[in-house]
């Protein structure tokens, strides 16, 4: 037995519970904005994006946007759009405006994961769904990341909080079904094809909830019409650019290449990088399947079940598998862990003894991590000692206190407020300190400080083989590639002109045959990688 709230009745919302939501997302505004300056850009991708929002801000809305003078094509514009128009005030796209979109679109995933909690469950179990999702790892580092991922979850979270809507009344209404062919379409103009999951998640959800009959009044043919139309200014332009028949963003075929395509890649484990970046909620799923199982009446939450198994599939076939590609399904999770936490009855002692089972697992872990720390030479510690001792200290009051609420009052709900407070502890500490790390081994900043100095002024910066993005946003410069050896060979037998970076590997060679006047200005380590800056000497 267990108990539910109808999905066709929303508890009210009291003042002390809404004064509690806004307080949990003003602190996670605090937690995930922290590393907003401080946290350097030596991602690829993320500084990809800046540059992109750069060109917007200097060139206005121009489709395609361009980076290094060439036409970007395999995403569309919506997100750097937003990362220009954060920065627009300024006047400049730095890395402390970049993030404000992926922060503002987790506040809008866990605002949407608390309404579809509500619906489902209550109002206890959606502000537990939002706290769960807050405090998961992976969630908390693509908050303020430079990346279109956090906006995507936010579209499909509250795609799904539309649908859900749809399909629980009749007839469906209006306002709904444009909410949730609007959120799709923004899905769509934030990363293209893979919003089609979202299609066919709904497909599934909609069967889910009432068979085949129920698509009907998903209204699909002008509901998707709608989603294509939305999409034209952007896929037009991308079409007809060069190279826009290859483009991931208004190519199916080619994007599927991409995911799917196993003779061109090589896959990992399925999902398994995205399920460690929400430990230790991942393992509070093993109590929510009992839950699923013990559950009288599962066809209010079928829809649920069914998009996200639709999205497990989908991702699981892809070779690519990025830990970051799992974020939309972790508000679900989050419902799930919430759900059988908040509507399990206290004499449910499957669900109790696999709760006890893993939170005392997690004080295990704590307590041998606080003895390691004590006894480990000091060499093989990393990071500040007492850093990972409060770490070690937080985990073990955590799974503690939880340990003595499934004791004292037989509830997985307070014992998941314990463990999610001692999370959100840890993150706040980490907002502040690992930043600061990152820094130390991306010095992105450090060597563009140094090098500015060296470089002439308008003369050019070459790059062979590669060169991280990076050094374009920190040097404000683009940065000219050369794929072809033979062809910087060339350049540096003539005198000394503007830089030329080059993989530190590479130098000794081509020193052989360079002109006197080359010499190595700055090193630099970037994504394990190192690089050596060569100009004129001085």
């Amino acid at each position: 037995m267990i108990l539910r709230v109808s999905v066709g009745t929303i508890e009210r919302l009291t003042t002390p519970r809404c004064i509690l939501l806004l307080a949990l997302l003003g602190a996670a505004a605090v937690v995930y904005a922290l590393p907003m300056g401080t946290r350097p850009i030596w991602n690829q991708d993320e500084a990809r994006a800046v540059l992109l929002a750069e060109d917007t801000l200097q060139h206005g809305l121009r489709l395609p946007a361009r980076v290094r003078d060439a036409p970007y094509l395999n995403k569309p514009p919506l997100f750097f759009w937003s990362v220009g128009l954060a920065a627009w005030p300024a006047g400049h796209v730095s890395d402390r405006l970049a993030p404000i979109p992926s922060v503002a679109a987790a506040l809008a995933t866990l605002l949407g994961v608390f309404a579809i909690g509500r619906r489902l469950f209550g109002t206890r179990a959606g502000l537990l769904a939002l706290v769960v999702l807050a405090t998961s790892p992976g969630f908390f580092l693509l908050s303020h990341s430079v990346l279109p991922d956090m906006m995507f979850a936010a579209w499909l979270t509250w795609a799904l909080h539309f649908l859900l809507r749809v399909l629980a009344a009749q007839p469906p209404g209006r306002a709904h079904l444009m909410g949730f062919y609007l959120c799709l379409a923004g899905a769509f103009w934030t990363k293209g094809p893979p919003a089609l999951m979202g299609v066919a998640a709904a497909v599934a959800a909609g069967v889910a909830s009432g068979g085949f009959r129920r698509l009907s009044s998903l209204r699909p043919v002008a509901g998707l019409g709608v989603v294509a139309l939305t999409a034209l200014p952007w896929a037009i332009p991308y079409t007809l650019a060069p190279g826009g028949q290859s483009s991931q963003a208004v190519s199916v075929s080619y994007a599927l290449a991409w995911y799917v395509d196993r003779y061109r890649h090589l896959s990992s484990i399925p999902l398994a990088d995205g399920l460690i970046a929400f430990l230790p909620w991942t393992l509070w799923l093993v109590p929510a399947a009992l839950w699923w199982r013990s559950t009288p009446d599962r066809h209010p939450y079928r829809p649920v079940l069914a998009w996200m198994a639709v999205f497990l599939v989908l991702l699981a076939l892809s070779v690519q598998q990025r830990e970051r590609y799992l974020l939309p399904v972790y508000p679900l999770f989050a419902l799930l862990v919430a759900g059988a936490a908040t509507t399990a009855l206290p004499h449910a002692r499957s669900i109790l003894r696999a709760n006890a089972v893993i939170l005392g697992a997690v004080l295990a872990a704590a307590v041998a991590a606080v003895g390691w720390l004590v006894v480990a030479p000091a060499p093989f510690v990393s990071g500040a000692p007492w850093e990972l001792a409060l770490i070690a200290a937080l985990a073990v009051t955590g799974s503690a206190m939880g340990l003595r609420e499934l004791r004292a009052h037989r509830s997985p709900e307070r014992a998941a407020w314990w463990v999610a407070g001692a999370l959100g502890c840890v993150l706040l500490l980490e907002a502040r300190t690992y930043p600061s790390r990152l820094a130390a081994d991306c010095p992105i900043r450090e060597f563009a400080a140094r090098v500015r100095p060296v470089l002439q002024h308008g003369a050019p910066l070459l790059a062979h083989p590669d060169a991280n993005l990076a050094f374009d946003l920190y040097l404000d410069r683009p940065i000219i590639e050369v794929p072809a050896r033979e062809a910087i060979a060339t350049r540096l037998r003539e005198p000394a002109a503007g830089g030329v970076l080059l993989r530190e590997r590479d130098w000794p060679a081509l020193r052989e045959s360079a002109h006197s006047s080359w010499c190595p200005a700055e090193r630099a380590v970037l994504d394990a990688r190192s690089f050596v800056l060569v100009a004129s000497c001085r």
